[in-house]
């Protein structure tokens, strides 16, 4: 946890000292407290903030720092209590916090993170398992996050579309961790299988562990998508340009990081230099860990079909989302569409595309680089 509280304080104050330059070199950066659901600070989801060394945060006067969670439902609790301002986990806990209380929970959805279910991808067994279908989970131990994160939920899915009621279904979640230590207890036998997102598939076979891959259901997962960035409320009152400057950054970091992998891994590199994997060569650790990277890549694409603006919320998404988790009966129509909100969405949109997209292709490194320390030193 030390290493990581290091790596936080460092982003933290690259996100201080960088400032775009401009006539705004003085202004004065808003800080805006990012929990991600997720305990590592890994590289495939850099499109956060990768906006941080590009001085896409800077210019619109925000201070983007990151903080690193025991999973959604932990990042959901810290955002509720005002201890962050912004949380990035799936609807889930939000959602069954809602079911549960007399008024709605004080965060606001203005933004989908990822257009596809990061969840969707099935679960993880050993390679030679007897474990050939998602069915066939029913009295198993399935390694997860832990007991409040997704991994269980989309398990029980699974299982009732085999005909296995809720209430019948006799499976053991024991939480594993992420990435390399989960594969470990899958291969040590502590549990049988393994529910967890794209990217800790991806790291763990990176590291080295072989695993067979077993899907869900098609049917029920093709059209859920994936984080949703959440605000608490009372700031989202008081910080709205503040807001609305982190969601442009964003969207611009993640159409960088969709254009150009590669260039979003070094980047990652020159913030969070101890998460490059030991003992290999720089081209080594390229090879091995732009997969993670490109596996996401595809989830952070524009909305093209429908409103042609990254973030945008679907009334019929979230619609089939509460249906997912089972909570239609329990939440009201208008319950639900209270808790997301598309009103800072075209102001989010209003920047250059192709502006991003060609600064991505023509990538300079070392150019960028200088510019990235030119930045930190005018703070100085």
């Amino acid at each position: 946890m030390k290493k990581f509280r290091l790596i936080i304080a460092v982003a933290a104050l690259f996100a201080f000292l960088v400032a775009a330059p401009a006539p705004s070199d003085a202004m004065k950066l808003k800080n805006i407290k990012v929990t991600m659901a997720n305990p590592l600070f890994n590289p495939g989801i850099s499109f956060l903030w990768i906006g941080n060394f590009l001085g896409y945060y800077q210019e619109s006067g925000v201070d983007a720092q990151f903080v690193a969670a025991q999973g959604g439902a932990q990042a959901m609790g810290w955002v509720l209590s005002g201890r962050t301002h912004v949380g990035l986990p799936r609807p889930i806990p939000i959602l069954f916090r809602a079911a549960r209380g007399k008024k709605m929970p004080p965060v606001k959805g203005v933004y989908i993170l990822n257009r596809d279910a990061i969840y969707a991808d099935g679960v993880a067994v050993p390679p030679g398992s007897s474990i050939k279908s998602v069915c066939d989970l029913q009295g198993k131990k399935v390694g997860v996050m832990s007991q409040r994160d997704s991994g269980p939920i989309f398990v029980r899915k699974a299982l009732e579309t085999c005909g296995i009621p809720a209430d019948k279904q006799e499976v053991t979640y024991l939480p594993v961790g992420p990435a390399s230590k989960a594969a470990a207890a899958m291969k040590l036998g502590r549990v049988e299988a393994w529910a967890n997102v794209d990217i800790q598939y991806t790291l763990a076979k990176a590291a080295g562990f072989k695993f067979d891959m077993i899907p869900y259901q098609k049917d029920w997962t093709q059209n859920l998508f994936g984080n949703v960035v959440w605000i608490n409320t009372k700031f989202l009152a008081d910080n709205r340009d503040t807001v609305v400057g982190f969601l442009r950054g964003l969207a611009k970091g993640s159409l960088f990081f969709y254009t150009n992998p590669e260039a979003a891994l070094k980047i990652h590199w020159v913030l969070y230099p101890e998460s490059k994997p030991k003992g290999m060569s720089d081209a080594q650790a390229t090879a091995r860990m732009i997969k993670v990277l490109k596996s996401r890549a595809p989830k952070l694409r524009l909305d093209d079909e429908k409103i042609n603006k990254f973030g945008a919320h679907h009334d019929g998404e979230w619609a089939e989302y509460v249906k997912f988790v089972g909570l239609d009966k329990k939440l009201t129509e208008e319950q639900v569409k209270s808790l997301y909100t598309n009103e800072l969405i075209d102001e989010v949109n209003d920047f250059d595309r192709n502006e991003v997209i060609n600064r991505a292709k023509s990538f300079d490194f070392a150019k960028e680089l200088k510019k990235f320390k030119a930045m930190m030193k005018m703070q100085k």
